[in-house]
């Protein structure tokens, strides 16, 4: 029976993720028409990222003093159901600034269930917890897979991108409504993270100060390397790439042929997390990360060089092969050094994420805006190759190469 319940919880954890993956990754789609129907420049569209990071960064303290408080399968729930108001009311079409504030409560709501959700299952999990948090993104993969195509399939049928929230809204109130039947009537697993001894909780205690968590070298990479991996990289090509691509050449470059490219960049994605989370005892973190981060730039560099379709297809796909697994294992990291802190951890680590995408998904709509979108599409691959330059020279090589590092900081 308890292991029952424990599959029950985790496949709402995965379904959460799906729908915090659409909700998400629709956004590279509908973008170019947002832009066209409020009449925006390329810098005003900037605003977005930065509104959404900022809803981003609301939620990693939130969670940072909530989330190790109170019981995570609730919070989870709550801000799921959240997150289906959120989505109403930005259907609703709201004007321009209205729609900005409406995006920094999208992003509140699922950055926290992003945290909550991978941190629930890291103490659900325990020692397993880096099998199971890939897993988690995994899925979130899945439903990325859906986000670019499912408005473009709407508009296709004569909707505008205000259905393409409404109609997810609905989804997400459902699935959410009937997490809490579920809960009511289904006793919760136990966490594997709950038979630590008191020894481990006091000594725990002392790396819940925020502060304390920076002592460690190992930590300090792990954050910046979340600055321009998330925030440089990944959050800023998947939300300009459609938007660049159809700037350049609309007649080529089709909203049907940038979905497409979108939804191979996610399919690559699932690949590298299903791979990641299939060899989690055998490849360290850190190895994966290194050659995820060099094939990503090789990848990247083609397709930035050569500008055809053909070849953007190739290079999307093999971009999110490399690289799909990197964000889940920053989390896979953080969780095993602190444990007892998991939320904490992952909300520290998601600052820097929200900070990253703040200012570069700005940057991009700024310099593209200013001096040559093309020019600004380099900032992801820039970021991209920094990472891999961090996690080479400042990762501790080994997990004990950290726990030393952490024993001579106290």
């Amino acid at each position: 029976m308890e292991q029952k319940r424990r599959v029950v919880f985790t496949l709402y954890a995965y379904i959460f993720m799906i729908g915090f993956a659409v909700s998400g990754t629709m956004f590279s789609t509908v973008l170019p028409k947002i832009i066209g129907d409020y009449k925006l420049t390329l810098a005003q569209a900037g605003l977005f990222s930065v509104f959404t990071s900022s809803g981003n960064l609301i939620a990693m303290v939130i969670t940072g003093m909530l989330g190790d408080r109170y019981r995570k399968s609730i919070l989870m729930g709550i801000v799921f159901l959240g997150m289906s108001v959120t989505l109403t009311l930005i259907g609703l079409e709201p004007p321009f600034f209205l729609l900005l504030c409406f995006l920094v409560l999208l992003g509140v709501c699922s950055s926290i269930l992003n945290l909550i959700v991978t941190a629930y299952v890291s103490d659900l999990y325990g020692d397993g917890r880096a099998k199971y948090i890939n897993l988690v993104h995994m899925f979130y993969g899945v439903g990325s897979l859906v986000g670019p195509l499912y408005p473009m399939l709407l508009s296709q049928s004569g909707f505008r991108w205000k259905y393409s929230y409404l109609f997810l809204a609905g989804i997400v109130m459902a699935i959410g409504i009937s997490y809490f039947v579920v809960m009511k009537n289904l006793k919760e697993p136990a966490l594997s993270i709950g038979r630590n001894t008191l020894k481990e909780k006091q000594e725990a205690a002392s790396f819940q100060s925020w502060r304390n968590l920076f002592h460690y070298k190992g930590m300090i990479a792990l954050c910046i390397m979340s600055f321009l991996y998330m925030g440089g990289h990944q959050n800023t090509f998947s939300t300009w790439f459609q938007t660049y691509l159809q700037t350049e050449n609309a007649q080529i470059y089709t909203e049907e042929f940038t979905s497409i490219c979108m939804t191979l960049y996610w399919i690559g994605m699932v690949i590298s997390r299903t791979i990641s989370a299939s060899v989690s005892q055998k490849i360290a973190p850190r190895e994966f990360i290194l050659a995820g981060s060099l094939g990503g730039v090789a990848a990247m560099t083609l397709g930035m060089l050569f500008q055809v379709p053909w070849v953007w297809v190739l290079s999307v796909m093999a971009l999110g092969i490399c690289t799909g697994a990197v964000y889940p294992l920053t989390f896979a990291i953080s969780c095993a050094w602190f444990p007892d802190a998991s939320a904490k951890v992952s909300s520290v680590v998601g600052i820097f994420t929200s900070v990253g995408s703040m200012f570069c998904g700005w940057l991009v709509g700024k310099i593209a805006n200013s001096v040559s979108f093309y020019f600004a599409m380099f900032i992801p691959w820039v970021s991209l190759a920094v990472v891999f330059l961090i996690v080479w020279r400042c990762f501790p090589k080994k997990q004990k190469d950290f726990c030393i590092q952490r024993e001579r900081a106290r």
